[in-house]
């Protein structure tokens, strides 16, 4: 729930009333103070960080002129707050006078708070502070936010083509289903980290950078720090990854495509079920991560493991053997009309592979990869498709949603 400022009169100590310039605040950032909404409706809620922050810095708004004056030049910090798009220009207005070094400007301090859906279109945000923000199908284009503090913030859906993110700090931040094209991390510290309670003290769990079905279309993440990060059915075309840390970095179904990987460590990372189209890894030491395997892999060998896995299958497990594809490359195979309910594919490359009237029912396809794969008339009911890269497949006609007599349902998470 939210409550705008814009026309609040806030009633401190119950002795007067101040009236706030910025935009909304949900009903936990506030409270002990009596609020008026309109002519209306008044509530009593617990003084929050959202006032407090107001009447530390003695906030005088001047209306004809929008400036901003105060005792103190601390930032105005807000915490567990949501804005509304007006809310957030006027603090960005106060934000661009202090990088520009004008009088009265304050730098932008939000933790916690709600942005989702707000538009940051080409504004400088350099050493601001949005950490742990919500983010969430914001459109951030051509945003700069060099230097800032972004640790935990949630970008998931965003719209950041061409944003600036040089030497930003993004531990532990989220970009899935974001669309980087263009833009700039270089030196960016996207490593995994683990946030403090700050009421208990206690330490959480060690969180990673995500990046899951994100689009990195010539980004630039050169000498980022990126340890532990997922990639996961992510498209990777012309990302400038040099001298970047990529140890135990996740690609399963990724789609690298002309990637610059000069420099970069990838010690541990999984390749499994990538393509990897005109990337040149050559100068790359592989020897420790898992890529995937076509060693042993003949038309008879896959012959054979069908028709064992059709016998496991029609005989309740009885005789036979279980498929299992995981993290071998099936590229252009074809496997149309097979029996395999259940076969186990995780991080396997299927790039263009023929699936089509296959029985594919409660597989485990996670991860892997079904670029420009033929799976017309296949039945997917109860398949597990999370993390998979399905663009350009040929899904006509496809049969998903419950396994009959199971709770399987399809899991489908589309990667383009």
């Amino acid at each position: 729930m939210y409550f705008t400022f814009h026309h609040l009169l806030i009633f401190n100590n119950y002795t007067r009333y101040r009236k706030s310039p910025f935009g909304r605040a949900s009903c936990a950032s506030t409270g002990g103070v009596c609020i008026r909404l309109g002519r209306r409706s008044r509530l009593a809620l617990r003084l929050g960080p959202v006032v407090r922050a107001f009447e530390e810095l003695k906030l005088d708004m001047n209306q004809s002129n929008g400036t901003l004056r105060g005792k103190r030049k601390e930032p105005v910090v807000l915490n567990g707050v949501g804005l509304t798009q007006s809310a957030l220009d006027r603090l960005y207005h106060f934000h661009k006078h202090f990088i520009d070094g004008v009088r009265n400007g304050r730098r932008m301090v939000l933790r916690n708070c709600n942005l989702k859906g707000l538009n940051f279109t080409d504004m400088d945000l350099k050493d601001s502070e949005l950490q742990a923000c919500d983010l969430s199908n914001a459109t951030l284009r051509r945003t700069s936010f060099k230097f800032a503090k972004l640790a935990g913030a949630n970008f998931e859906g965003a719209d950041l083509r061409d944003a600036n993110f040089e030497k930003a700090r993004l531990q532990a931040a989220t970009f899935q289903g974001a669309d980087l094209s263009g833009a700039n991390l270089d030196g960016a510290d996207l490593r995994e980290c683990a946030f403090v309670n700050e009421k208990t003290n206690a330490v959480g769990k060690t969180i990673a950078a995500n990046f899951r079905g994100a689009t990195l279309r010539d980004t630039d993440l050169g000498n980022s720090k990126l340890k532990n990060a997922n990639f996961n059915g992510a498209m990777l075309d012309g990302t400038k990854l040099v001298n970047a840390d990529m140890r135990a970095t996740s690609f399963q179904g990724a789609e690298l495509i002309n990637a610059k990987l000069k420099g970069a460590r990838l010690a541990d990372a999984d390749l499994r079920g990538a393509a990897l189209a005109d990337t040149d890894f050559s100068s790359i030491d592989l020897s420790t991560a898992k890529t995937a395997s076509q060693h042993g892999i003949t038309d008879q060998w896959l012959r054979d493991k069908i028709k064992a896995h059709e016998d496991w299958v029609t005989s309740g497990a009885n005789s036979g053997e279980r498929a299992d594809f995981v993290g071998l490359d099936l590229s252009g195979r074809n496997l149309s009309g097979a029996v395999l309910a259940a076969a186990n594919f995780e991080a396997a490359t299927l790039i263009g592979a023929n699936l089509s009237g296959a029985l594919l029912a409660a597989a485990n396809l996670r991860g892997a990869n079904l670029l420009r794969a033929n799976l017309a008339g296949a039945d997917l009911r109860g398949a597990d498709l999370l993390d998979t890269n399905m663009r350009n497949a040929d899904f006509t006609d496809c049969k998903t949603g419950t396994l009959p007599g199971t709770a399987l349902m399809t899991l489908l998470q589309k990667s383009g």
